[in-house]
């Protein structure tokens, strides 16, 4: 079935739903209680983790709501997908969610409810029916039945769009029940005002509650709900504002006298995480507080919905009086906290010139309202096309210039900064302090990298230290732009040959790469990840170019591109939005790193080795996706091709840059505003997965911008206790307007050298020697285990410690122990076991009998090593050096790791005898020494035949009557005896079988 949603006009506010008490729940007391009605309010049939590829992650889930007037017991109550089962092996029981009162919203979910609860940041009191098998797919259905087997609800939903990382909500009351899909609609801030953004993962939803039930909110510090204003200027009484009034701007205003909806139309953002309740607000012009008067009771929803409160990150409109001039005006909004409700602490306003927010006079230069750009915290701009009850977005993209007015910022034109837009959405609770300097300065000249496809000097995105040429800095700029920068005077300008940069294209010359993230290869090729051809910016196009900086000219076209798209299907949906959050970085990672700590290939399942990938290079490219703060690491081929190796989740919600980090063995991961400008540490963990270690929190003098760049300086350049690291501010907003930091992009400051850092990857274990008498001393060496605590060393076949060693500080240890004269022979393993972590590795030993003596007696059946061999005495000896004699009293025993007896030149076999012999098992006919298996003309020795697996004929082998083997592509069977005879001679022992 087709998912059709719907326009803002057919959305059902909450106000209206929640407010219109009667249409759902009793208002009063006096409706006694008639019936339950249980219905499904929500479901995503995939997170955004399990999207995005994350091994192990299910919190897919429904939402039932009791949307009557009487409370209802679950018991015996159950739940099919697309069986439609009634009753039987494939239905999930509801028992579990117990009664659910009127109102009240109750979840299932294939999580732990513990891990659900996590996730979406869910209190305890929400009702959760964790680790159940949903089972939902991309097209399924939703059935509950109750404990008769009669179906309550149901809901069949097709493929597209999918609920993938947003979940699937009703428009209206008028879906409830209806079983109508087209009736639903993907969540969104606006359209759906009780949700909000999961804690990780990047989901949005309402779990635990619908706009159609209580409303309550669900999450455990929710902060406020609606909110909690009173008196004021609806009563004249003391005014309590809500406590988060501060995240309501105003965000976008009109002049213009023709509807736009309305004449004179002012649009507020809620730039917080809650929603606000702006009841008895006023709003005045360019007359300031006198001039205010009461607007909440005409505030509306993108579908015109009378609503008081701001939805969490929503927008609302509502008509200005006293009227705005086209000539030039003011709009400002305040708290009633006055005297007798009055205008008192202003909340927001802005100051716009003649035709900057829309007009009909001579002074109209195209403007159709001025808007902030971004939402809630960019600058305010004139746009040419209206966006009220929206984001600005795509306004901002077409904004207009008075050519007679001053240019924006007071920076040179066409310089333009754009500040950040929610930020701080999510805020890792575990962050450390930054480990360097608080202190970060500008590190570019003002407006520096004005291009002609991006002259308003934003847009670099991506940053990365070579490796190769000592001082130098690379920059992408995400309108095709590639940049090396040198330091000079203490900031970053064009290398010589490289002025104004250098323009990019796709391979062939063509298109316009939305160039965001940066890395260095080992071919001192430069590699650049594309989101987007500009050209078509509502088309995904997730790519990696290589590119030869060392190319002629002033523009540099790719000399190779792997094109990714495929890999992310939902970001390929032609919207402009949803192609906007594909890569964003990238990193080279070295082979030898990844295998030194015992990296997992998830396409394999075993432990990552290069060789299964020829032509890959040296090392892999990890992409990060800001979807879902993904890395995704890639064996780039031949021709364009690859093979995905491995999907990290960084603990990250969105990703802006990552950086492998060669002196620290580490991949840093960053997060722009979105996180508060958060960089994560990732390391290989003792399972061999890439996890994050350490999370960072920006430096104090950082500014909290849409900072989407970040690189670290090699070791070898510090000449200190600490080196240098470059952020880019994607908008070259600072610290905002008028700031001494606005228009610039770049920033720099210090990290520490020794960040403490513990062991990682996978515990290892080493011996030296690999074989080693009883009675002798060995080197033991280990890695991978908890810095400082004490780790045992034992044999694996032989009962004891041989002694402990003390980790260091990187996880590492060595020590010297002696092989106890009772070990048993042959092959054993060294066993390191951690007393702390209990982390244990292993390495092979071959354990060999007591060193021999030249002065020392020995009798028939004694054992000695010698050389790293071993010998028994065939007789009694003294003085004899083992091996030196073909037929000497000294016999050389020897077997393989796998235990399998190997041939050797000195020892006495006997009829029966097995042996292994360049790969191949003999049998010995009847007594031999010195006789090579397989020697021409010796006979001794038989092939051992497996008839089930005829393998190839051997000239010098003896077969007896029934033995099979293989020649020349057929299979002859043994008639009677024979040697040396060749299958093929038909008159001979062989007869073609097969």
């Amino acid at each position: 079935m087709t998912w059709r949603p719907r326009g803002i006009a057919a959305l059902v506010a909450y106000s209206t739903v929640v407010g219109a008490a009667a249409a759902v729940l009793p208002a009063t007391a006096a409706s006694a209680a008639t019936s339950a009605k249980i219905v499904f309010t929500e479901f995503e049939y995939q997170d955004a983790q399990e999207a995005g590829g994350v091994s192990g992650a299910k919190y897919e889930f429904f939402e039932l709501t009791n949307v009557g007037d009487a409370a209802a017991d679950l018991t015996g109550w159950s739940f099919s997908d697309n069986h439609k089962a009634t009753s039987g092996a494939f239905n999930l029981s509801l028992t579990g969610l117990g009664t659910v009162a009127p109102g009240q919203s109750v979840v299932v979910t294939e999580a732990t409810a513990a891990a659900f609860r996590t996730k979406w940041g869910l209190a305890e009191s929400i009702v959760v029916l964790g680790g159940e098998n949903v089972g939902l797919g991309n097209g399924d259905e939703l059935h509950v039945y109750d404990a008769s087997g009669t179906a309550v609800d149901n809901l069949v939903y097709g493929t597209s769009p999918r609920t993938q990382g947003t979940t699937g909500v009703p428009i209206s009351v008028a879906a409830l029940g209806a079983n109508d899909i087209t009736q639903w609609q993907l969540s969104t801030l606006t359209n759906d005002p009780k949700s909000w953004a999961a804690l990780n993962g990047g989901d949005l939803g309402s779990p635990g509650t619908s706009q159609f039930g209580s409303g309550i909110d669900p999450r455990a510090t929710s902060g406020g709900g609606t909110g909690g204003g009173t008196g004021g200027g609806a009563g004249g009484g003391t005014f309590t504002p809500d406590p988060n009034w501060a995240k309501i701007k105003v965000n976008e205003v009109s002049s213009d006298n023709a509807p736009a909806p309305i004449r004179d139309t002012v649009e507020l953002v809620n730039t917080g995480g809650t929603a606000v309740d702006i009841t008895g607000w006023l709003q005045g012009d360019s007359g300031g507080p006198s001039s205010a008067t009461g607007f909440s009771d005409r505030v509306h929803l993108a579908d015109g919905t009378l609503t008081t409160s701001v939805p969490a990150h929503g927008f609302v409109w509502f008509q200005s009086q006293p009227g705005l001039s086209s000539s030039g005006d003011a709009v400002h909004v305040y708290l009633p906290d006055a005297a007798a409700g009055a205008a008192g602490t202003e909340v927001d306003g802005v100051t716009y010139s003649a035709g900057a927010a829309g007009t009909e006079d001579p002074a109209s230069f195209g403007a159709a309202s001025v808007a902030r750009c971004p939402d809630g915290t960019g600058v305010f701009a004139s746009v040419a096309s209206r966006s009220f009850g929206a984001s600005n977005a795509t306004a901002c993209q077409q904004q207009v210039v008075n050519p007679n007015g001053p240019t924006p910022n007071d920076l040179p034109a066409p310089c333009a900064p754009e500040g950040p837009s929610l930020s701080d959405r999510y805020l890792p609770a575990s962050a450390l302090p930054w480990p360097g300097s608080s202190v970060v300065t500008t590190a570019d000249n003002q407006c520096y990298f004005e291009t002609t496809t991006g002259p308003e000097g934003r847009d670099v995105s991506g940053l990365v230290f070579s490796r190769t040429e000592s001082g130098v800095l690379w920059a992408v700029k995400n309108k095709s732009w590639l940049f090396k920068l040198v330091k000079q005077g203490g900031v970053y300008v064009a290398a010589p040959g490289w002025t104004g940069g250098k323009q990019i294209f796709f391979p062939g010359g063509t298109g316009q790469p939305d160039s965001e993230g940066i890395t260095e290869g080992p071919d001192g090729a430069i590699y650049v990840t594309t989101e987007r051809d500009n050209a078509s910016n509502k088309i995904a196009l997730n790519s990696i170019l290589r590119i030869d900086p060392s190319a002629a000219g002033s523009t540099l076209t790719a000399t190779a591109k792997w094109d990714l798209t495929s890999e992310y299907p939902w970001l390929s949906t032609g919207n402009s939005t949803e192609a906007n959050l594909g890569f964003e970085g990238v990193t080279y990672v070295p082979d030898s790193y990844l295998t030194a700590n015992g990296f997992v290939d998830q396409h394999t399942g075993t432990a990552y080795d290069p060789a299964n990938y020829p032509g890959h290079g040296a090392g892999l490219f990890f992409a990060a996706l800001e979807s879902n703060g993904n890395l995704y690491a890639y064996a780039l081929g031949g021709n364009g091709s690859f093979t995905r190796i491995a999907t990290v989740s960084t603990g990250l919600p969105k990703v802006q840059d990552v950086q492998y980090d060669p002196d620290l063995g580490r991949i840093w991961a960053l997060c722009d505003n979105d996180c508060a400008v958060t960089s994560t540490l990732l390391k290989i963990d003792s399972t061999g997965s890439i996890v994050p270690e350490k999370v960072f929190s920006r430096p104090a003098g950082l500014p909290d911008d849409n900072i989407e760049g970040f690189a670290v300086a090699p070791v070898g350049s510090a000449g200190g206790q600490t080196r240098e690291v470059v952020w880019s501010d994607d908008g070259i907003y600072g610290a905002g307007v008028g700031s001494v930091t606005n228009g610039h992009a770049l920033y720099a400051g210090t990290l520490n050298v020794d960040l403490g850092l513990g062991a990682q990857g996978v515990p290892t274990a080493g011996v030296s020697p690999s074989s080693a008498p009883v009675g002798s001393q060995i080197t033991v060496t280990g890695k991978g285990f908890a810095p400082g605590e004490t780790v045992d060393v034992a044999l694996t076949a032989t009962p004891g410690s041989l002694g402990t060693a003390v980790v260091n500080s990187t996880g590492a240890l060595s020590t010297t122990v002696t092989v106890p004269a009772g070990a048993l022979l042959g092959a054993d393993e060294i066993v390191l076991t951690g007393q702390t972590s209990g982390t244990t590795a292993h390495a092979a030993l071959v354990v060999l009998p007591a060193a021999w003596v030249k002065t020392k007696a020995y009798n028939a059946g004694d054992k000695v090593s010698y050389n790293g061999r071993t010998y028994q005495a065939l007789y009694y000896t003294s003085g004899e050096t083992p091996g030196s004699r073909a037929t000497g009293a000294w016999a050389e025993y020897a077997t393989d790791a796998a235990g399998n007896v190997l041939w050797t030149a000195t020892w006495v076999y006997n009829a029966g005898d097995v042996v292994l012999y360049n790969g191949i098992r003999w049998v010995a006919q009847y007594y031999s020494r010195g006789q090579t298996p397989g020697s021409s003309p010796n006979i001794s020795w038989k092939v051992v035949v497996d008839n089930a697996h005829p393998a190839a004929w051997i000239a010098n082998s003896v077969y007896l009557a029934g033995d099979k083997v293989t020649y020349e592509g057929n299979t002859y069977q043994a008639q009677w005896y024979t040697a040396g005879q060749v299958p093929t001679n038909s008159k001979g022992a062989w007869k073609l079988v097969a």
